[in-house]
């Protein structure tokens, strides 16, 4: 087979499955939307940009501007916020300087042999959000193109990206690595850096989508792509590029990368607003709960009592497995505020539904015995968790054991 036939089949083959792919995308959707800001499906979630074209030695640059307001959460996020989503501390940041939003295309995932032939940045300028895609049209420019790319990273103190942390961050260095560019390496290690994966982890997995970037701006945001390429597609694409020098086969692949660092805007937007309004206009249980869980381990209590609350409130009927892990937080938060009636209702909620673990039995029996002072009743308590143990055939946990010897023991005392 020639050259010529061999890229003959690998063009329709990857037409065919371009366009099973499209088909899947115009099914109907029915799952549940996230919050009640979220859209209907929105197929042209952003406008067709024309990307002026500048041609170097060996690499082109892209150059794309979008207008906020072109979706309704296309609008910048603060450091501020990105910063409390992250985890961190304003003051590592001397000052407030924009987010730079990074995604990459590579020639597949084969370890230190990847290279990353498109590099896309974006960054608000002002009220425009202009993105930025190195090209690279020739192996031999690699240095080239990324000495022409560096400045941008270098002059950025907050890095956005969507899984960057496991992949486009490693393949960086690698090829800065092999480019000799030893000096660049800690610049890119120490920049403070918002993996939007994480954000997503934070929100829960819901159980009609995954955790990818297009799932989650469908998820919360109602934007559904039309007429994108497969990400699996893209190393093929390039090859085929290599081989014919035909630029146009790589129309697809530029437009991916824009909507990937589009996306990641809104969403990061629209995640800054859930974290802080969400309790009041999400419908999402998953989301609200990880949200609830996050401010939870930042000590944050009054605030994880209200995302806690506001998924227990939306809670689809019957509950989902995952429903009961969220009230049982719940719990764990009301009982830290002091409110242990509140939690109380919990336990013994989760204990007539059958749904308790062997640690409500137990929060439930210290209730009544610290707060109300009802030793028989809590033994009672620690009694019927044994009985249930042994109704579903467990072994009866050390925990359980050692209270119920325990409150047996002031029991006897009370009577002696």
């Amino acid at each position: 087979m020639t050259n010529r036939e061999i890229i003959e089949k690998l063009r329709k083959r990857i037409a065919d499955i371009t366009e099973r792919y499209k088909a899947r995308s115009a099914e109907p959707d029915t799952a549940p939307w996230a919050s009640d800001t979220a859209a209907p499906e929105r197929y042209s979630a952003y406008p067709d940009v024309e990307p002026q074209v500048i041609k170097k030695d060996g690499f082109r640059i892209y150059k794309a501007a979008y207008s906020p307001g072109a979706n309704v959460w296309l609008h910048p996020t603060s450091v501020e916020a990105i910063l409390r989503l992250a985890g961190s501390d304003i003051e590592r940041l001397p000052s407030a300087n924009g987010p730079l939003f990074l995604d990459i295309e590579t020639t597949g995932l084969s370890g230190a042999g990847t290279v990353a032939f498109l590099i896309g940045l974006g960054k608000w300028d002002g009220q425009t959000f202009r993105i930025t895609q190195f090209f690279l049209e020739s192996r031999d420019s690699e240095q080239a193109m990324l000495s022409e790319m560096w400045p941008q990273i270098a002059d950025a103190q907050v890095l956005v990206s969507f899984n960057g942390k496991c992949f486009d961050i490693p393949v960086l260095q690698a090829r800065l690595t092999m480019n000799g560019m030893f000096h660049s390496l800690p610049e890119l290690e120490n920049k403070l850096h918002l993996d939007l994966y994480s954000v997503a982890r934070k929100l829960g997995r819901h159980p009609f989508y995954g955790m990818s970037l297009q799932e989650c701006t469908q998820r919360f945001l109602g934007i559904k792509r039309a007429g994108d390429i497969p990400g699996r597609m893209i190393p093929a694409l390039y090859f085929m590029y290599e081989r014919e020098r035909d630029i146009s086969v790589l129309d697809q692949v530029f437009r991916h990368n824009r909507l990937d660092i589009l996306d990641m805007v809104v969403f990061l937007k629209y995640a800054s607003h859930l974290f802080t309004q969400g309790h009041e206009c999400c419908s999402d249980p998953y989301a609200l709960a990880g949200i609830g869980r996050f401010y939870m381990a930042q000590g944050e209590l009054e605030l994880a009592r209200r995302f806690l609350q506001a998924a227990a409130d939306a809670a689809p009927l019957p509950h989902a497995d995952g429903i009961y892990a969220h009230s049982r937080l719940l719990a764990t938060v009301l009982r830290k505020q002091g409110k242990w009636q509140q939690a109380a209702s919990i336990w013994q909620a989760l204990i007539r539904g059958g749904h308790a673990r062997y640690e409500d039995y137990l929060w439930l029996a210290r209730y009544y015995e610290i707060c109300l002072h009802d030793v028989e009743t809590a033994f009672r308590i620690v009694l019927d968790c044994i009985e249930e143990c042994k109704r579903l055939g467990k072994s009866i946990p050390k925990p359980v054991s050692s209270r119920k010897n325990r409150l047996s023991r002031i029991i006897s005392n009370l009577h002696s």
